[in-house]
């Protein structure tokens, strides 16, 4: 069919530049030169495929492989500061919480998910004010403002 022919041909030139693409990329490779890329497709049976180019391996199944990185966003209003930290597929029972008047520290340990992070805070806080509440994988601790120098840990519900 001609239809078939030309999808053939179109994709079959993709084909023929990711080759070409790889092979200038190799030539660049040199210590610490790290390059990645991937392309997108629809096959000719409708379904999407990707396939990936590079010197660095597979960085589509990087969010898979256990290690968490959570993302921080911390604000200081009034006599409050809030930390909220995302993790998400994490069960509140997973998660440790401790802190002192100028940190905080997050520890998770779910199957899969290891993550420690500890966290600076903009300004001196009373740790026996913490609350720290888990919802649809978002960590939100709040404090008050304040000052003292004891560990204390921080339930989190």
């Amino acid at each position: 069919m001609i239809a078939d022919d030309i999808w053939n041909d179109l994709f079959g030139g993709f084909e023929s530049m990711n080759r070409r693409i790889e092979s200038i990329l190799s030539e660049f490779d040199g210590p610490g030169v790290r390059t990645y890329g991937y392309t997108m497709y629809q096959g000719a049976d409708g379904i999407p495929h990707v396939k990936e180019y590079g010197n660095c391996g597979s960085l589509l199944q990087q969010g898979t492989s256990g290690a968490l990185d959570p993302v921080l966003d911390i604000s200081h209003e009034g006599d409050k500061v809030r930390t909220v930290l995302e993790l998400p597929g994490v069960p509140k029972e997973d998660i440790e919480v401790s802190g002192t008047d100028s940190t905080l520290c997050v520890v998770v340990h779910t199957p899969g998910k290891e993550a420690t992070r500890e966290i600076a805070l903009p300004c001196k806080v009373d740790p026996s004010t913490a609350r720290a509440e888990c919802n649809n994988g978002l960590l939100e601790i709040t404090l008050k403002a304040a000052g003292t120098a004891d560990k204390v840990s921080i339930k989190v519900e």
